[in-house]
């Protein structure tokens, strides 16, 4: 356990360092979707393919699937490297008490699928989760197919399905087309080649491994001039690497935010533990999201 003064001690004493994650054959992991959704792959690459899967309705699900002990691990994307962050699962990390004890970044090639034998030209209306929509802006441009949003992109490949309509179409992966036996009609319609999604692992426990080398943290600030500059200057006194900032509006509050950072660090450095004092006198509300392995 971390050992350390003042909120510091409270706050990081909190997680449990652990050689491994604790992983079963009764584990189970929570992600939002339906089989072949790319949160299924993201779990799948990271805890293997013999692990217990609970689909769920929504992110917002996969946190009470973890609030409710119904999971044991759960999976959210956060940020792709063509449509930015996915903002509502900040909101989600700041409203939960749960960890961030892993992430798993995955190659994301949205490809367009319909029933078997349909060209594109019969295509009209295209399916797909709001994320993959904006990923394909380029394509979809180009064929003027009205464009409908979905909970999920693997939904997207099963409504398709379900309908046998070749006037419809959806974007999702290559796994979900095999999964629903769909023909690719276009593999890659996503606008960056390099396309690619980081997604969290998410525990109600608060474990972090021995050689994690990035920590997320959360916290309010006061609304007046420099304060996040103060912040910012700890992070640099120190010679911390930070690798992500986001901010999002406090609920209730006008003109005052929430902030997100990620940064290179151990919870075992002294260095860390020191900065996080600095950054808690100056803050309001400072959590400790996790200490996890970056996912290169």
């Amino acid at each position: 356990m971390v050992e350390q003064q003042g909120y510091i001690k409270h706050a990081a004493a909190g997680f449990q360092m652990v050689e491994q994650l604790p992983v079963s054959a009764d584990t189970v992991i929570a992600y939002s979707g339906v089989p072949g959704a790319f949160a299924e792959q993201a779990l799948v690459d990271f805890f293997g393919e013999d692990k217990e899967r609970l689909a769920v309705s929504d992110f917002k699900a996969v946190m009470e699937a973890l609030e409710n002990h119904e999971a044991d691990y759960g999976v959210l994307p956060i940020e792709n490297s063509s449509a930015g962050n996915v903002e509502s699962n900040y909101d989600l990390l700041g409203r939960y008490d749960v960890a961030i004890v892993g992430e798993q970044i995955i190659e994301v090639n949205q490809a367009v699928m319909a029933i078997p034998g349909t060209s594109l030209s019969q295509i009209t209306t295209v399916y797909s989760h709001p994320q993959g929509l904006m990923q394909c802006t380029e394509f979809l441009e180009s064929t003027g197919w009205r464009q409908v949003s979905m909970v999920n992109t693997a939904l997207s490949a099963k409504k398709v399905h379900e309908d046998n309509d070749p006037s419809k179409a959806a974007i999702a992966s290559l796994r979900a087309a095999k999964i629903y036996g769909l023909d690719i009609l276009n593999p890659v319609a996503n606008n960056n080649k390099n396309n690619a999604t980081r997604f969290i692992v998410l525990s109600k426990d608060k474990f972090y491994q021995k050689d994690a080398n990035k920590i997320g943290i959360a916290f309010g600030l006061p609304h007046e001039s420099g304060s996040l500059y103060r912040i910012l200057g700890y992070i640099v006194q120190h010679n911390l690497n930070m690798t992500m900032i986001e901010s999002r509006p406090i609920p209730g509050k006008q003109w005052e935010y929430y902030f997100y950072i990620e940064f290179i660090g151990n919870l075992q450095n002294p260095v860390v533990l020191k900065a996080l004092e600095e950054i808690s006198e100056h803050s309001i509300d400072l959590r400790i999201l996790g200490n996890y392995y970056m996912d290169n």
